[in-house]
């Protein structure tokens, strides 16, 4: 075992990256990266932008920066692993000028401030690392340039079965452990999350491997290694989020849910017309949610039994939770759908348009969709900003 203390175990991000670097580094894995950063920002390019990759990794998305026409490219990475991964794939590029690549901290006041303002500041699956994860959020935040783009990626604890203890846990005890047993939890991680136990799913495995590349250019066994030993780690969520980067000046564009990450793209509030695609979401600023996580059987005991319950979702989740629910005793009252009007196994299908119509004071809602960040801010556009959020108990059933 690692003889080092809790606090100061610290996962090799930067000797993963320069593993997947060497392994898997092809035009095309560059080109995918490209693509996705261009795709979520709203852009067909980045010519005439200023950009920051805060936790640069193995450098592949600064480069994807570089080859989408950026001005100029700030790379920084807490890791000295990781700036020298970064470091090669600049001098692959011939060692440009207008690409500056750097060790520092995001939790570094002074350093962040010496940075300067960007047009664009990326960070995907950093900033919960750092062991701050809110100072970290604030100080990259603020690197924003007037008009600017903020485009983060951050673990959601409502986009997980496992509790964040359960996770936490096991990314302490894989970052301690030697190799031999790092290779078992690799192998039991595979076996429970992708193959689920079933050893007939192995040509399902072998063609989810090969397609990996296609979620950001990235490598699934280096992807499943940085999973577990990603620590530190803090969990955040979108009713978090949001509210903070709303008091730093900021405007959500749009967010993407899975893969345990939840995406952002936010803007500074004096978004530019030329900067992107995406207009601004229309939420009330300031914003305060008041969300319950539904994960546990056990935690739905938040809903008051004596009034009626509204189900956000009438797929199989929804029919989830209406099972639990009735199985204990609760009074459903219907489903909840975005547009659609109709009847399920007896109960009655609000589009919201019409569930708002009917005029409920203190109306129960639970969400049972994996779009709980649209139906979240559907939900509050028209005052509604106290419900549950039972996606993650939806999660450990079908898990």
């Amino acid at each position: 075992m690692n003889s080092k203390t809790k606090e100061e175990l610290r996962f090799e991000f930067g000797a993963n990256w320069q593993s997947y670097l060497k392994s898997h580094l092809s035009n095309e894995r560059i080109d995918q990266a490209r693509k996705d950063l261009l795709t979520f920002v709203g852009r067909n390019d980045l010519t005439g932008l200023r950009v920051l990759d805060i936790g640069s990794g193995s450098g592949i998305h600064s480069l994807a920066a570089f080859d989408s026409g950026a001005t100029e490219i700030v790379s920084f990475d807490y890791d000295p692993d990781s700036v020298a991964a970064t470091q090669g794939l600049h001098a692959m590029r011939g060692a440009p000028k207008n690409w500056t690549v750097m060790q520092g901290s995001v939790l570094d006041p002074a350093f962040m401030a010496s940075l300067g303002k960007f047009d664009l500041v990326y960070s995907w699956g950093v900033l919960h690392h750092t062991g701050a994860v809110w100072t970290a959020l604030d100080h990259a935040a603020e690197r924003v340039a007037t008009g600017g783009l903020f485009y983060i990626a951050l673990y959601d604890s409502d986009w997980s079965a496992e509790s964040p203890e359960f996770w936490c846990r096991i990314k302490q005890k894989y970052t301690a452990s030697n190799q031999i047993i790092r290779w078992a939890y690799e192998l039991w991680y595979v076996a429970r999350f992708v193959l689920h136990y079933n050893p007939l799913k192995l040509g399902y495995l072998l063609k989810y491997i090969r397609e990996y590349k296609k979620n950001r250019g990235m490598a699934f066994y280096h992807d499943v290694k940085d999973w577990l030993g990603g620590w530190p780690m803090e969990y955040t969520r979108i009713y978090d989020v949001i509210p903070r980067l709303q008091k730093k000046g900021l405007i959500l564009l749009r967010s993407k849910l899975g893969e345990a990450n939840t995406e952002y793209l936010f803007s500074d509030k004096q978004l530019r017309k030329d900067m992107t695609c995406f207009s601004p979401i229309d939420l009330p600023d300031p914003l305060t949610w008041n969300v319950k996580t539904l994960r546990c059987r056990n935690e739905f005991s938040q809903i008051d039994t004596s009034q009626p319950i509204y189900i956000y979702g009438a797929g199989k989740g929804g029919q989830m939770v209406k099972t639990l629910l009735q199985a204990e005793g609760y009074k459903i009252a219907g489903y909840i759908s975005t547009k659609d009007n109709g009847q399920l196994d007896g109960l009655s299908i609000f589009s919201l348009d019409d569930f708002m119509k009917k005029d409920i004071a203190n109306p129960q809602i639970v969400i049972a969709s994996a779009y709980f960040d649209s139906i979240s801010y559907a939900l509050v556009q028209r005052g509604i900003t106290s419900f549950f959020n039972a996606y993650p108990y939806i999660m450990a059933q079908v898990c």
